[in-house]
């Protein structure tokens, strides 16, 4: 059943090792797909540890190369997958990236390289972390099949531009794949701190507490005092946990700059264990730590098995039926998607027009268009409608009066007494009109987005594709309508029209009424009382062009023009076939 090579590896027998290879596929199909391995609860080893607590020299040393990232900080912001499979047909080590899958790696220096520019393109340049895993697949002839999953330090103190919640980011990604049932925790805690202290062992027992299922790593152990108390720990008699305690001792960053090799490395270790801990040196060490690991996976996959068969079944039954509920295969993939374009402009379309109608919320089962209508009355008409002069009005005039005439007698009002008070009042109307444009903007979104979820339900991808392409042409529909209608404020606000037909039309008759209900008061305040009476005169002028201007541009822009551009990108390019 297990065959020991000239490496002093364990290797699985040729069954085991092909079924660690289509485990190895599962956890490939759920990275690819976005869905989280916890669906089946595959068997994997999970590698938690503090941040600096040596996890990357450990994983360096099981992979005997060097290629993760290092340096201060948290430096693994992503789960990394690392799949080695012992291939015999190789005489060199080589590996590919998941997301790479043409790309031959045989310098493991770029592999560092791709791993940090991999993590930016996601993460970006700040400290945050995120759940998608990056997987590498690394094939060596002096390697055993084994498959690891290195997680983000845990940190319990945000530093420099890390984010403030960064513990909870961490503890919550770690327990993520820790409370699978089927993983094996591979607790890595430092040597040369109080082991009581672990974070790693800390939450290991959170969701192991009969350490049934954890191994615990000691690292830099050269740095341990050499004490009693610690004799016992890394024999097993101090921390409770079943799959044992193993020592190994990381490289020293001296070491690290000189270059020295893995197989000195090793050499030194072994020496050390036998030379302070003759007793127990065959169970300590890097080496040991691999054959280890091999034999905990091979034996624990063997336990997992019949359980991931049948929910592998099961699964398979349920993706089956789900597979069936969409439909026949689709043969021409670009005929179909311009099916469904069209489908869902027509189905917008007749929304809007109020030939169909889709439940929205805070709505009593009218149609898109009807509600939009509404937020047109509620919003634009109503508030405007409510947009009076201001009560204090004749008190502005007087001052606006006194101020344009400056230190002379006023003996005739100047033009820009009432083209100032006009403006003025003009900008209170900025506001109302971006309210209603938000409240449009939010419909034709809710529109938008239940139908694109009803006409690409079957494909899924397509349908988050097709949501993120409606809210981006309705962003840059709504920024139109903004632009538009704030040009046209600005116009407005910019040159009073008392040329306008519907002002001159009413002009005599608005400073007559004047005149005659202040009779009895001086000129001054019969001027007063007409310049109130032209501004509520060209203000209602203003409101009524709003209610016009505003719907008509959200429908030319944000409704036809959304159609008419999501129609045009499922067209094909001139000259394609």
């Amino acid at each position: 059943v297990v065959s020991t090579q000239s490496t002093g590896y364990i290797t699985n027998n040729l069954r085991m090792d092909n079924f660690l290879k289509v485990v190895n596929e599962l956890q490939d199909v759920f990275s690819t797909v976005g869905v989280s391995p916890d669906t089946i609860k595959l068997p994997q080893i999970v590698v938690v540890g503090s941040q600096s607590a040596g996890k990357s020299s450990v994983l360096e040393g099981v992979v005997r190369r060097d290629f993760l990232p290092r340096g201060g900080g948290i430096v693994t912001r992503r789960p990394l997958i690392i799949q080695i499979t012992q291939d015999t047909l190789t005489t060199e080590a080589w590996a590919f990236f998941l997301h790479q899958p043409d790309k031959r790696y045989i310098d493991f220096e770029e592999v560092r390289e791709e791993i940090v520019a991999e993590t930016n393109r996601l993460c970006g340049e700040s400290k945050n972390i995120l759940s998608d895993p990056i997987t590498l697949k690394i094939f060596s002839p002096d390697l055993p099949t084994l498959t690891l999953v290195d997680l983000p330090g845990i940190v319990k103190v945000p530093v420099g531009d890390q984010p403030e919640d960064i513990e909870e980011q961490t503890l919550n990604l770690v327990r993520t794949y820790i409370e699978n049932p089927n993983s094996i925790i591979l607790a890595v805690s430092p040597g040369n701190v109080d082991l009581a202290n672990s974070e790693a062992l800390k939450m290991a027992r959170q969701v192991d507490p009969n350490g049934k299922r954890t191994l615990s790593v000691i690292t830099k152990c050269d740095l341990m005092e050499r004490t009693t108390e610690n004799r016992l720990v890394l024999e097993g008699k101090s921390i409770p946990v079943k799959l044992g305690i193993i020592g190994v001792i990381n490289r020293s960053q001296a070491k690290l700059d000189n270059g020295q090799l893995f197989i000195d490395c090793l050499d030194e270790e072994e020496h050390f264990f036998k030379t302070y801990y003759s007793f127990i040196s065959g169970e300590m060490g890097t080496t040991y730590l691999t054959k280890r690991l091999c034999q905990i996976l091979m034996e624990h996959v063997k336990e997992c098995l019949p359980e991931l068969i049948l929910r592998i079944t099961e699964q398979k039954v349920i993706q089956q039926a789900i597979l069936e509920s969409l439909g026949p295969r689709v043969d021409d993939p670009h005929d179909m998607l311009i099916e469904l374009l069209n489908h869902f402009c027509r189905a917008f379309e007749r929304n809007i027009e109020g030939k169909e109608t889709i439940r929205l919320s805070n709505t009593d089962g009218v149609s898109g268009g009807r509600h939009l209508f509404q937020q047109f009355e509620k919003t634009i008409s109503t508030d405007l409608e409510h947009l009076v002069l201001p009560e204090d009005i004749e008190a502005q005039i007087e001052q606006e009066i006194l101020s344009a005439c400056g230190a002379k007698p006023a003996l005739f009002t100047p033009n820009s007494t009432f083209e100032n008070l006009a403006s003025n009042q003009i900008r209170t109307y900025v506001q109302p009109v971006k309210r209603a444009v938000k409240k449009c903007s939010e419909t034709i979104t809710e529109i938008a987005s239940q139908l694109s979820r009803k006409t690409f339900k079957r494909f899924p991808t397509l349908k988050r594709e097709a949501h993120q392409i409606c809210l981006s042409l309705i962003l840059m529909k709504t920024q139109d309508v903004e632009k538009f209608l704030d040009n046209y404020m600005s116009c407005e606000i910019s040159y009073i029209n008392t040329n306008h037909k519907l002002f001159t039309a009413d002009r005599k008759r608005i400073e007559q009424e004047a005149v005659d209900e202040g009779a009895e008061l001086s000129f001054e305040k019969q001027n007063v009382k007409r310049i109130k009476g032209l501004l509520n005169l060209y203000s209602n002028i203003i409101k009524n062009q709003l209610m016009d201007v505003v719907p008509k541009t959200v429908m030319c822009f944000m409704v036809y023009g959304f159609k008419e551009n999501l129609r045009i990108q499922g067209e094909p390019p001139q000259g394609a076939d």
